[in-house]
């Protein structure tokens, strides 16, 4: 049942051209960059019966999914250190091109094109939009840990399972436990993985330890 939901969203997404300033991966080149996961990233890991779930922002622009042919840059920072983050709490998943068998499930709060490069800016109107989409890949893959990658991320999560008040990101990388979404799946908010963040707000050594909440709380849910 959850492949049949995942395969009818896949379609929803690949129709949607809510936002008029993004592109959707089925529009550049008749498709040829696109294929059957709900975007680019969900093809380096897609387990729908994932432990954990990965949000991130967004993915990239039109360039970048050319220049790679849909999949992801395999010396990104950002994938190199979440690799790493990953295995701290015991998850190999290996590289975007490598043949490793699905561990977890990648995705984006926005799943569209912008324009600009990868730093570009987002408009919130975006993750309003793709809310829908969002929810229901949770749903369907019913993680026990969804980590989100950043305060964007951590927003589109929390606004699309309507979760009351407005929580800061440096609060909610302290909650040992995260937010409770439905059954047994928590959310748990990192900072992003990037570069830019290393380098200012949250060097390797920290993030390590605020992924260590959540391998402690899979050992938990686990042994429920």
């Amino acid at each position: 049942m959850s492949k049949q939901k995942y395969r009818k969203l896949v379609k929803e997404r690949k129709a949607c051209r809510e936002c008029k300033e993004l592109t959707n991966p089925s529009c550049v080149d008749d498709g040829c960059f696109d294929s059957i996961e709900i975007g680019p990233w969900t093809r380096w890991q897609g387990n729908l019966t994932a432990e954990v779930m990965v949000v991130g922002q967004d993915w990239g622009d039109i360039a970048y999914l050319r220049r790679h042919e849909g999949f992801d840059d395999e010396s990104n920072r950002t994938n190199v250190t979440l690799m790493e983050l990953l295995k701290s709490i015991k998850i190999s998943v290996g590289t975007p091109n490598s043949d490793k068998h699905n561990e977890v499930f990648f995705t984006n709060a926005v799943l569209c094109l912008k324009k600009g490069g990868l730093q570009a800016k987002v408009n919130p109107e975006w993750f309003t939009n793709c809310s829908s989409f969002l929810r229901r890949q949770i749903e369907i893959v019913a993680p026990l840990v969804v980590v989100t990658l950043g305060n964007h991320a951590l927003q589109a999560v929390r606004n699309a399972f309507n979760l009351p008040k407005k929580l800061r990101l440096a609060e909610a990388v302290t909650d040992k436990d995260g937010e409770l979404l439905f059954g047994n799946t928590r959310l748990l908010a990192t900072y992003h993985c990037g570069a830019r963040v290393l380098n200012t707000w949250r060097p390797i050594d920290k993030q390590l330890k605020d992924w260590k909440r959540i391998g402690n709380v899979l050992k938990k849910t686990r042994g429920k």
